[in-house]
């Protein structure tokens, strides 16, 4: 493989470094990009993104520089050459040569969003060394064309290595905030004055919610209430006034909140999981070595969360749902039956915790300053794909 080796003297120290990590669009994109920031602990780190996209808001509140370049979506309706296109009409490549020039850093890691694109191009045209990380079991287009020009391709799941070159692939989960794998779930408990002793369900359906899911809750709420179930129920904050209005009373060990900030302690708490099937999502499941019933979202671009529900399913840590089939007595008669088996949720909650990556973030940035010669390579305890 011809390395994408920098067009000037690369630095050499181990101290002094910089890195560009391009992330945008969604927090999926951006979290994980600011993980792996935080395990850069001691180099410098600048940010690439949009001006009109959360990043804007989000990454200097966590404490970094921001450059932003123009970068918008990517017409499907164009072949292979649609990356290069688009970003060069949009002005997008150029204003990242521009701004690369100015930061110098040693490696780009690109996490996802509209703007990844134009600044690993330009990274590659500058000789940079550039990396992405993908985080489904089926990547988007952009990476799938993005894998074969950059040096490294980090994968938080196995299943995605198979569409990249195997020489550039390594398997390093998908880098989250550590304090997910360190909750205090009793804390959680008397907090919301949920009983110790008696089952809990946690739903949540991403930061915004799932209608679908908050119907099915609703519906089978009687039924779980009776059987003694707890559950906690993140809404969204734009379907929580209706979930009020449907409950209007709610019975006890039912907790209905718009938002949640304690989510480390939540998953704690919970006996078992009823959510989505984002990358996210499932690696925030493991990390906390939680059972779950799993809904991938059908409209998801390639089915990606079916995709990465089957992972946690195939290892016997996961139910999976069908959006189409879930309604109030499915719910019911998935989660009354297994929240009585404890054998069978410990048997999951293993299952959950051994797909854990706790250490991906330290990976990713490990390789970021091998690239930038800073570093030896990554040991052989990373998974690599044989060649």
């Amino acid at each position: 493989m011809r390395t994408c080796g920098i067009g000037r003297s690369a630095p050499r120290r181990r101290r002094g470094l910089k890195f560009a990590i391009a992330a945008g669009g969604t927090g999926g994109h951006i979290y994980p990009a600011l993980s792996v920031a935080r395990a850069l602990a001691g180099q410098a780190v600048v940010f690439v993104g949009t001006r009109g996209g959360p990043e804007a808001e989000i990454v200097p509140r966590h404490g970094y520089p921001l450059r932003t370049i123009p970068a918008r979506k990517m017409d499907r309706r164009l072949g292979p050459g649609a990356l290069w296109s688009l970003a060069v009409s949009a002005g997008g490549v150029l204003a990242a040569i521009r701004l690369l020039r100015g930061e110098r850093p040693g490696a780009v890691l690109g996490t996802g969003g509209y703007v990844a694109a134009p600044t690993l191009l330009a990274a590659r045209l500058l000789r940079i060394p550039c990396a992405i990380l993908e985080a489904d079991a089926v990547p988007g287009r952009a990476n799938r064309l993005l894998g074969r020009l950059v040096d490294r391709v980090f994968v938080a799941q196995a299943a995605a290595a198979t569409w990249f070159p195997p020489r550039r692939v390594e398997v390093t989960g998908l880098p989250i905030r550590p304090e997910i794998g360190q909750g205090d779930g009793a804390r959680f408990r008397q907090r919301h004055a949920l009983a110790p002793e008696r089952p809990l369900l946690f739903v949540f359906g991403g930061s915004q919610g799932a209608v679908r899911l908050n119907r099915a809750v609703l519906a089978a709420l009687p039924e779980l209430v009776a059987a003694g179930v707890q559950v906690v129920h993140q809404t969204g904050p734009r379907n929580y006034e209706a979930v009020r209005a449907a409950v209007p009373d709610p019975p006890p060990g039912y907790v209905p909140l718009p938002y949640l900030d304690d989510m480390a302690d939540a998953l704690a708490a919970a006996d078992l999981v009823l959510c989505r099937a984002g990358s996210g999502t499932i690696a925030e499941l493991t990390a906390a070595g939680r059972p779950a019933i799993l809904v991938p979202l059908p409209t998801a671009v390639w089915d990606h969360q079916t995709h990465n529900a089957r992972a946690m399913a195939e290892a016997g840590a996961a139910l999976i749902v069908r959006d189409a089939e879930l309604d109030g007595a499915r719910l019911a008669a998935e989660c009354v039956p297994l929240l009585r088996d404890t054998a069978r949720l410990q048997r999951m909650a293993a299952a959950s915790r051994a797909l854990a990556r706790p250490d991906a973030a330290q990976r990713i940035a490990a390789a970021l300053v091998a690239m930038a010669g800073g570093a030896r390579p990554l040991d052989s305890s990373v998974t690599r794909c044989a060649a």
